[in-house]
């Protein structure tokens, strides 16, 4: 992929993307509002007609309690059964007369205790569309005086009528006196719903808990237009979208109690198209004016980004000719006064520095070479002196000069450390272990003047540290604390231990101490000490910080009442992973 590619396609990305995701939460928050439009709308709706329906049982409890009021109906049905077909005629008058006077919009059926004993009277009601039986007067009984509803349907669960059934008891010892039952139409209930005009596909179904429709508006039978009978109202949310018959739709619902407890469930249904026809054209436009808006910015892209990747190509072509080795200067472009012309007279001043540094580099391998036959040459005198000690080692022990063989061996053994192939890392016990072989040597000098102790934390002889770090601290004290000591017994102390995840090694003595004004700012190095003896911690404290930054390095200070202290800061961690 060249770069034209790389510029372009991320650029139309940076469009793309942003733009496309814009327009889809667009789209999704335009379909939530009108999802909570239409959600506010089905339970306004539902709100309506559930207090409409309350009415309705509301006044028909009324009615009810007006047929259990009736002191005919009571003295009727608290008189003894017919005893012949005339008493029973006369019965059936009579109790035609009151259920003429009590039923109300509805029709009203008086069932008396001992039915079987009302032949004609149980026959008049044929046309009920009920079946009577002892278990209906029972239940009725049972309910001590609530009422319950029946439910006479199709196959479909789409119930044609309604019954309201209550028992009857007398007024003066509440026993059961008869039953009462209203018919009640569904059309009936579907006229009291109230339905929105300008949605000619809204439905309202009121269902009850065993999943049949009891009625709906628009007054026709719904047919396909329904969900499945048994999927409404069996404890779902209040708002949701189903499909129906392969279409979506929004539901509502809403319950309706009586008396604490669910009775009925009040059903909304309206198709999603009828609400989102409109969004549909919007996503249809919006989706063009995409398109149209993305070949336009693809056009624009495709002239910007070729004005700047043509010449930089151009110059990649001439830079494959550097990667050859012909130093040509790129003659286009240079005048420009954007970014493209900067690179064209960077790169000439790049193939200008490159032929100087190969007149340069061509003077310093001559140089080198000098300075590599100089080497060769001094690397034999450290190998010399060495030989010439042990040649010195020898004449003393045969002179029984115990101290001098021992002083020869010990600067052998330094001289050894520090040659040691120009190596530059070793362990801290071999590092400890010149550190003695210095001390040694300086005992005999000074003839044990001083004394020297040493505290290291055992589990740091092992570790990776750089070479010769603690003996130029080690000579600092030597030299400028014991050999100028003269009231008291010398002392240097070496204190080597872990602090988190640092090494602090600590050199202190109890002699004079430094001028303050000779103390360097070891943690701010801004220029090379020129004090004797400052030479070697300046060298060490630049090594650390060269090699772990300017949070580690050498710091020293006066103790009081005398004394000097040197500390030294190394990182654990880094010195673990040696070289």
């Amino acid at each position: 992929m060249n770069l034209f590619q790389k510029l372009l396609l991320p650029l139309m990305a940076a469009i793309l993307i942003p733009v496309a995701l814009l327009g889809y939460l667009s789209y999704e928050r335009s379909k939530m509002q009108i999802e909570d439009v239409t959600s506010a709308f089905l339970q306004d709706n539902l709100q309506h007609n559930t207090a409409k329906i309350n009415e309705f049982l509301a006044e028909l409890d009324t009615d009810a309690f007006r047929v259990i009021a009736s002191s005919k109906l009571q003295t009727m049905l608290q008189g003894p059964p017919p005893q012949d077909f005339f008493q029973e005629t006369e019965f059936i008058n009579v109790m035609k007369g009151i259920t003429e006077e009590l039923k109300g919009p509805f029709e009203l059926m008086i069932l008396p205790n001992h039915e079987e004993k009302y032949p004609n009277y149980m026959n008049s009601f044929a046309a009920f569309g009920l079946e009577l039986n002892a278990e209906l007067i029972s239940k009725a009984y049972e309910l001590g005086g609530k009422p319950y509803w029946l439910v006479k349907g199709d196959d479909n669960h789409i119930a044609t009528n309604l019954y309201y059934v209550r028992g009857i008891r007398t007024l003066t010892d509440f026993q059961n006196a008869g039953v009462m039952v209203f018919k009640i139409s569904n059309a009936w209930i579907g006229k009291q719903l109230i339905t929105p005009s300008q949605y000619p596909r809204f439905r309202l179904l009121l269902t009850d808990r065993n999943a049949n429709i009891l009625t709906y508006n628009p007054a026709e039978k719904p047919g396909n237009s329904l969900p499945a009978p048994a999927s409404l109202g069996q404890g779902k949310r209040n708002f949701e979208t189903e499909t129906i018959q392969g279409k979506p739709y929004y539901v509502a619902s809403q319950a309706i109690a009586d008396s604490g407890k669910e009775l009925w469930n009040l059903v909304a249904t309206i198709p999603v198209s009828d609400l989102t026809d409109r969004l549909n054209a919007i996503k249809a436009f919006t989706f063009w004016l995409f398109v149209i808006s993305l070949l336009v910015m693809f056009i624009l892209l495709f002239v910007i980004v070729r004005q700047f990747t043509s010449p930089i190509q151009q110059v990649v072509r001439h830079m494959r000719q550097v990667q050859l080795g012909r130093l040509v200067y790129f003659m286009k472009f240079g005048a420009r006064k954007d970014e493209i012309g900067q690179m064209v007279r960077g790169f000439n001043a790049m193939i200008h520095g490159m032929e100087t540094l190969l007149e340069t580099t061509r003077e310093s391998e001559s140089e080198k070479q000098k300075l590599q036959q100089r080497m060769l040459i001094n690397q034999i005198n450290p190998h010399f002196l060495y030989n010439t000690l042990d040649a010195i080692k020898w004449k003393a022990e045969s002179a029984q000069e115990a101290s001098i063989a021992e002083m020869v061996t010990t600067l052998a053994d330094m001289l050894r450390f520090s040659i040691n192939d120009g190596e530059e890392w070793t362990t801290m016990e071999r590092e400890l272990e010149h550190v003695r072989n210095y001390v040694t040597i300086e005992l005999l000098r000074n003839n044990h003047a001083f004394q020297v102790l040493f505290h290291v934390q055992p589990s740091l002889l092992q570790m990776k540290i750089l070479k010769l770090l603690i003996q130029p601290l080690m000579e600092n004290a030597v030299r400028h604390g014991m050999n100028k000591l003269t009231e008291r017994k010398g002392k240097i102390i070496l204190t080597i231990y872990q602090e988190d995840q640092d090494m602090i090694i600590l050199v202190e003595d109890n002699g004079s101490g430094c001028e303050p004004e000779r103390l360097m700012p070891y943690k701010s190095v801004s220029s090379a000490p020129g004090a004797e003896g400052g030479i070697g911690l300046y060298n060490v404290h630049r090594r650390l910080q060269l090699h772990y930054g300017h949070a580690y390095g050498v710091e020293v200070e006066n103790v009081e009442p005398y004394g000097f202290k040197a500390q030294l800061r190394y990182p654990i961690q880094i010195a673990g992973e040696g070289q």
